[in-house]
């Protein structure tokens, strides 16, 4: 083989770029103001004016920003400025170099300058440094935008110059921009006229404030951007200090005009709040602080604070600032980070949503060095740190929610209208009309059995409308009413106790699922193995092993679901064995109890119980479930333990456990549907199992100080009492009380 030519080239980028780099990294004009004054904050400006001018011909429309910061040398115009992707930012953080304010820059991957291409197509920038002539520059970006161009073949024509733009002393920066790319809309100008608005974080220590003015000629209106005096106003206040363990430590406060004020404050541990979102078992992240300003958006309560709706539309939303700068684009209109809103639709009235708050999450940079921009100034890059410190936010936000669901005035709310009374009023009014048995008397009836429906009334102190009719047809219209009623409770019933049935199947199979795939992988991962290798090879033997090991999990695992088949027919009662379904009920969790590292057992002697099987083992399943999420949540080397106790004497099962416990806040609201204290929780699994107990005549609830005896000494956690029928019990003779099956 002859030798080879060998030859040394060189990247050498087209000026196109340029334009690419300032069309594609910066979304809109306002992103890229934003850039602009951030450079500004940079450079230790204390004023920046950004002016919009002529916005009604973009041929003429002129931006112009300026600041009276340090200004730029010439060796900063060279080796920075048109320098694109100088690191010397990223290197002053990393160095906790700071400047003469004490800044830590904001910028730091050295493209935030073509925001100005994005402006529009010709830019003029005059700069001067302190002691150091006037430096003006000009930029004309269509040159960029030609493809043939090289960008080290473009140059741009610098002039020193005497102080004409900052004369005297004055140092700073004047950036100017014409031809714009795209009208200046009033829609955009009022964009950029709430940016700059929530620009600074309203919490900021005045000292490191810097003044931005907006002028704008055509639209006065928007000029004034100065600080809200909103947040005094709001209904609850909640602060936070998270630290770099995840601890939190908060104040609360409820100040809503409609209820007495109230004050909390405690220490929490978020990080076992959030294990589920978290990316690791401590944050990745640094220290932040949490304020969250929160209104009842009900017209007189926000008239009585003096807080109009359209003021808390322009402000609301979960802001994110880094050194008191907003981080776009967190707490825009439609950004859901948080996932407020999302959650707020599966329970309107139990969570709060982005249009009730004004949130603010701050952070340093020097103590959070991994939260950093994405390229396209669109958010921080969502690595490990980010997605951990979101997830500490989130669960801080619920510690807000257990006591603002606690302090909500009720609003108004409707009582509701008890179907079952109604029949019963129904049968009295029907068997003293029958025992008149005079046809020519009239009687008064309800208009709502008249009408087949209700009548409209709210509330059972109001008196129903009566309407007069003839005794046979009174007869006639009310055993239409009974029957009618009676059928639409036993269809009503019928559908919930099918609802219930499959809710609850759906806990259960998500699980289940979750395990089917994970060994399926695993099952196909070993076939692979056995396609590439020969029969009779020992890897192919050990593969067929861990396909075949696979494949009775999988088995296992189908085994215990099958409890829960259910055909279209309501389940009846049958005789059971309490102790086997509980014993199954742990089988379940079996995995969520060996990845918590639980033992689990059941306590106390089996009896047999005449009751449905199906609810009785999802409200079991979902107990320990539930257990199995908040038991590793205690500190490493404390007991990790869950039982479900039997005691026939009571009619009573216990699930109980050596986690946190509940939180005193949120004990009237646990069983709520859509309630949750759980990071990724859906709130439903105790709301279910709650319904499930009353399904089959029993009741779910929390263990009272009476239950003290039947709780293990070692159980310092949740106790969840389960009240079964006595009628349910089967005696030890065998004889059966009267079950309603």
């Amino acid at each position: 083989m002859s030798d080879g030519k060998e030859y040394e080239l060189a990247f050498r980028p087209r000026a196109r770029l340029v334009s690419i780099l300032g069309e594609h990294l910066i979304s809109d004009h306002a992103v890229g103001l934003i850039e602009l004054v951030k450079n500004s904050y940079d450079a230790d400006a204390t004023e920046v004016i950004v002016k919009i001018a002529d916005t009604g011909d973009a041929e003429r429309t002129r931006v112009t920003i300026r600041d009276n910061g340090c200004g730029m040398t010439l060796e900063d115009i060279r080796l920075k400025w048109l320098s694109p992707a100088a690191d010397h930012k990223e290197r002053d953080k990393r160095e906790n170099r700071r400047t003469a304010l004490g800044r830590l820059p904001i910028g730091e991957k050295g493209v935030g300058r073509f925001a100005v291409h994005q402006l529009g197509r010709q830019l003029e920038m005059v700069t001067r440094a302190s002691d150091q002539p006037e430096i003006a520059l000009s930029v004309d970006w269509d040159a960029f935008d030609q493809g043939e161009n090289y960008l080290d073949g473009l140059r741009v024509q610098v002039v020193e110059r005497g102080p004409q733009t900052f004369p005297e002393n004055r140092t700073g920066t004047e950036i100017t921009v014409t031809r714009t790319r795209l009208p200046w809309s009033e829609k955009l100008l009022k964009k950029v006229h709430r940016t700059l608005r929530r620009l600074q974080s309203p919490l900021m220590e005045e000292e490191h404030r810097f003044r931005v003015r907006l002028i704008c000629p055509e639209f006065p209106e928007l000029e004034n951007i100065d600080p809200t005096d909103i947040l005094p106003k709001a209904h609850y206040e909640f602060r936070a200090l998270v630290d770099e363990r995840g601890r939190c430590d908060l104040e609360y406060t409820c100040k809503h005009p409609a209820v007495a004020r109230r004050e909390e404050a405690e220490s929490v541990d978020l990080v076992s709040l959030a294990r589920d979102e978290m990316q690791g078992e401590s944050p990745r992240c640094g220290p932040f602080y949490i304020n969250l300003y929160v209104w009842d958006r009900t017209k007189d309560h926000l008239q009585e604070s003096q807080v109009s709706k359209r003021e808390l539309d322009a402000l609301c939303g979960v802001s994110l600032f880094r050194d008191g700068l907003r981080i776009l684009p967190y707490g825009e209109p439609g950004d859901d980070w948080l996932l407020l809103d999302q959650e707020r639709i599966q329970a309107p009235a139990d969570r709060i949503g982005n249009n009730q708050v004004i949130g603010l999450v701050q952070f340093d940079q020097s103590s959070n060095l991994l939260l950093r921009d994405k390229t396209n100034r669109e958010g921080l890059i969502e690595n490990e740190a980010f997605l951990d410190m979101r997830a500490l936010v989130r669960a801080a936000i619920r510690q807000f929610t257990k006591y603002w669901k606690n302090d909500r005035p009720e609003g108004g709310r409707k009582r509701p209208r008890r179907i079952d009374g109604d029949i019963e009023g129904a049968r009295v009014i029907a068997t003293a009309v029958r025992e008149t048995a005079r046809e020519d008397i009239e009687v008064s009836v309800p208009s709502e059995i008249i009408a087949g429906g209700e009548s409209g009334s709210e509330s059972a102190d109001v008196q129903p409308e009566l309407q007069t009719v003839s005794q046979r047809r009174a007869v006639e219209l009310i055993i239409e009413h009974i029957n009618g009623t009676e059928e639409s409770i036993r269809e009503r019933d019928s559908k919930s106790e099918m609802f219930l049935h499959l809710a609850g199947t759906g806990l259960a199979a998500e699980r289940v699922v979750h395990e089917f795939g994970r060994n399926v992988a695993a099952a196909a991962e070993a076939m692979k193995v056995i396609e590439r290798v020969l029969r009779g090879d020992e890897q192919a033997h050990a593969s067929l092993r861990a396909l075949q090991a696979s494949l009775e999990t999988l088995k296992s695992e189908f085994r215990v679901l099958a409890p829960y088949e259910m055909t279209g027919r309501a389940q009846k009662a049958r005789k059971i064995s309490t102790r086997e379904y509980a014993e199954l009920a742990i089988e379940l969790n079996r995995v969520h109890l060996s990845a918590g590292q639980i033992e689990a057992c059941v306590e106390g002697a089996n009896f047999t119980s005449k009751v449905k099987p199906t609810p009785l083992l999802q409200i079991l399943d979902n107990l320990v479930h539930n257990a199995c999420s908040w038991v590793p949540t205690v500190q490493e080397g404390q007991l990790r333990r869950v039982a479900i106790v039997l005691s026939a004497e009571t009619s009573r099962i216990l699930v109980v456990d050596s986690g946190p416990g509940v939180d005193r806040e949120a004990e009237s609201h646990i069983f709520d549907p859509f309630f949750t204290m759980k990071a990724g929780g859906k709130g439903l699994g105790l709301y279910i199992s709650s319904e499930l107990a009353g399904s089959i005549g029993g009741s779910l609830r929390l263990a009272g100080a009476d239950e003290e005896d039947l709780v293990p000494d070692w159980a310092c956690g949740a106790a969840f009492v389960l009240d079964l029928d006595r009628a349910c019990i089967v005696p030890e003779d065998g004889s059966e009380g009267d079950v309603d099956g």
